[in-house]
């Protein structure tokens, strides 16, 4: 019979009617352990269980099960159906577009970074995904609450380039079928019936930062970021206009950072440096400039000094990586994405990546014993308690982020 570590009798019921059609043979003679995958902190928008199955003769399956959260309160500040309904388009249409894409070119090594999943469920407060448990497989999740390093971010950069890539090759060469995925990745996070309170939490966090500059010394920063804050909700508006990425649109992850990426360690001689990466939660997933990734990425998970020594060559090693996948493809990089065109793009959406660090930083750094459980909590005490600035630390990182935008020449 079925054994399960876990104290939520309720989740139990619902992963083994989630997993029952995955067991196959005497489902007497298997061992099922359920045990939590995550800590507060490091998934705000699923709640993640690690499940192990073995049957009568030793053979295992590793999975990961992630349900979203049923809570009225979490759900009204969230938009988990929207999300949960995309998450489950990429691993059903986008992921073996590409991957056939790749096969029929002949690429000789294949481009897959996605989890293998079972299962989906839209059912109604109980949407969830079950998926290869990555760690199984040798896989590390990122660690989210450091700067990240210049191995991890060069194997990061070039992975999004060859993803980018793969959106840039199917426009070029079946545009029915780019254009069915991009008709159903359609950017809906940002823009739910119910993300104001989100938007609420970066204006306020926005303001935070805002007040810890000296009026005086600091007047550089002041009034360009207080212009900023005033057009919050129409930045994020925006991004639903197809017409301001036309023929540059690729397929974006859309919550590119380290705690949405697995690394595996696969040299020896190097067993610090990453090998391989799996992106996992796609659940932003969406159509729009390749710059968006790349934003999300370089300034959330970098830090001032790290940017001023390795952003110029990262941008070029992105570019490299995704001009030399797209040849394998037989497209032409130059024609599809050229170099300047790439770098206006970060310029010209350089505020959406302010605001992205602005909350997502916050989130970032908080330590998992300072959340509450805020899945029960009511929707004032979530946007409050995720609009607080968690540290000094992370006015440093934020006001870091402000300086190098006006150095870069990026207007926000």
């Amino acid at each position: 019979m079925s054994r399960v570590k876990d104290n939520d009798e309720e989740v139990k019921k619902k992963i083994v009617s989630l997993i029952k059609g995955i067991i196959k043979g005497d489902t007497e003679n298997y061992k099922l352990e359920i045990t939590r995958a995550s800590k507060p902190g490091d998934n705000w928008l699923g709640l993640m269980y690690s499940v192990s199955i073995v049957n009568g003769v030793n053979s295992e399956l590793n999975l990961i099960v992630k349900m979203a959260p049923y809570q009225e309160p979490y759900r009204k500040v969230f938009p988990i159906r929207v999300i949960y309904d995309r998450e489950i388009f990429v691993y059903d249409n986008v992921s073996p577009q590409f991957v056939k894409l790749q096969e029929e070119k002949g690429v000789k090594i294949i481009f897959q970074p996605f989890a293998k999943h079972y299962v989906t469920s839209l059912q109604s407060h109980g949407e969830a995904l079950v998926m290869d448990n990555m760690k199984s497989k040798g896989f590390v999740t990122g660690n989210h609450r450091v700067e990240v390093d210049y191995p991890h971010a060069l194997l990061v950069m070039k992975e999004l380039g060859k993803f980018h890539a793969m959106s840039l090759a199917m426009r070029d060469q079946k545009p029915g079928v780019f254009r069915h995925l991009q008709d159903n990745c359609q950017e809906s996070f940002f823009n739910s019936d119910s993300f104001e309170p989100v938007l609420t939490m970066i204006k306020n966090l926005g303001n935070i930062v805002l007040e810890s500059y000296d009026p005086i010394r600091d007047s550089l920063y002041i009034e360009p970021l207080k212009r900023s804050l005033s057009k919050v909700n129409d930045t994020f508006a925006g991004m639903r206009l197809q017409e301001r990425y036309g023929e540059y649109a690729v397929i974006n992850h859309g919550d590119a950072q380290m705690r949405n990426i697995m690394f595996k360690y696969g040299d020896s001689a190097h067993p610090s440096t990453p090998t391989e990466l799996c992106l996992i939660d796609w659940q932003l997933a969406h159509v729009a400039s390749p710059a968006f990734d790349i934003l999300w990425f370089i300034f959330v998970c970098t830090g001032q000094e790290f940017r001023n020594r390795h952003y110029k060559q990262l941008l070029e090693e992105y570019y490299g990586s995704m001009s030399t996948l797209l040849r394998q493809l037989g497209s032409n990089a130059e024609k599809l994405l050229p170099f300047d065109v790439l770098m206006e793009h970060l310029r010209k959406f350089a505020p959406y990546g302010l605001y992205i660090a602005i909350w997502i930083a916050a989130l970032n750094m908080k330590e998992s014993a300072n959340i509450p459980d805020l899945y029960n909590s009511s929707e004032d005490v979530i946007i409050n308690h995720l609009s607080v600035a968690p540290s000094q630390a992370y006015m440093t990182k934020i006001r870091g982020v402000i300086s190098d935008f006006i150095e870069y020449g990026y207007t926000f």
